[in-house]
């Protein structure tokens, strides 16, 4: 296992499809070693953008053990194990931990509309079941549950292993007060941002880096927006770059089907599928706006 502190460009891995929509081995390799290449701070497996849940549970494991092998403890590896039954988000835990898996990230259950008590006991049965460093999802646009500040400050207060948390949520409000009230309880919680366009905004906010899509595709851009701001100085010509990237989301209908058109076009091993129920994106939609990037990719 992987043991760094918990800060900068981690990336939630896209799963490369065949055109049969199985899964392509070669493609997850190649991305996995491109992205250790380019110098990022850790792998998601199992991610929303990832389409976990178009995935079988043993699916998701087979995705786990590849990137694992193909990572050989290079960075840290975040495993999702996210489920709509926490005994299975638990099950699926134990597995991703005797695989060797740095941290094990759990959503809230994204079909039962729970309590903010159900939401409590859901996050504490894992924390209290995987001897593993838990990080929290907390994406309402999929869950319909937005985890409130309240729950958070539960778990950080009672749980030593609950280390950190991706929010994917558009409001700076809730991020601010994310930010200021967990670190008033323990400073070495980390907060990232499922969002590209608040990598900047979170860290000014005290924030610890983010979990982003693109990066993906161009994770040079992501990592020099960081490292500049962790040298103290605040990137704004390269963030207004990611700025203007991030509207290839808006060609199509889902964050996933947007990465993999943006792959294919600058040429990546990655072939333009989608598993339905999710379409796919016409890449010549994205390919005027990914050239424009070019010289921040290194292959």
């Amino acid at each position: 296992m992987v043991h760094t502190k918990l800060k900068g460009v981690i990336v939630p891995l896209i799963t490369p499809f065949k055109s049969d929509y199985s899964i392509d081995v070669e493609g997850l390799k190649w991305l996995v070693t491109y992205l250790i290449e380019n110098g990022v701070n850790g792998l998601f497996v199992n991610s929303s953008v990832g389409e976990f849940a178009s995935l079988t549970l043993d699916e998701m494991k087979t995705l786990g053990k590849i990137v694992l092998d193909t990572a050989n403890n290079k960075v840290p590896i975040f495993a999702g194990i996210s489920t709509n039954f926490t005994e299975g988000s638990i099950s699926l835990g134990k597995e991703f931990k005797d695989m060797g898996a740095d941290f094990l990230v759990a959503m809230a259950p994204y079909f039962f509309k729970v309590s903010e008590r159900e939401l409590l006991r859901h996050f504490s049965l894992i924390a209290e079941k995987l001897d593993s460093p838990i990080i929290i999802y907390n994406i309402p646009i999929y869950t319909g549950i937005n985890i409130p500040i309240s729950v958070y400050k539960t778990l950080v207060s009672q749980y030593s292993n609950v280390v950190g948390t991706k929010v994917t949520i558009d409001s700076l409000i809730y991020l601010k007060k994310l930010v200021r009230e967990l670190k008033e309880i323990r400073k070495d919680f980390a907060v990232f941002t499922g969002f590209d366009d608040y990598l900047l905004p979170l860290l000014s906010m005290g924030g610890d880096g983010g979990v982003m899509g693109l990066a993906n595709v161009l994770p040079r851009l992501h990592l020099e927006i960081y490292r500049n701001w962790e040298r103290g100085e605040i990137d704004n010509t390269n963030w207004i770059k990611l700025l203007e990237l991030t509207e290839i989301y808006d060609y199509c209908n889902s964050y996933t089907a947007s990465i993999k058109a943006a792959m294919r076009a600058l040429g990546m091993p990655i072939m333009n599928v989608t598993r339905p129920p999710l379409d796919t994106c016409n890449e010549e939609s994205v390919r005027k706006k990914v050239n424009e990037f070019k010289n921040w990719l290194v292959l």
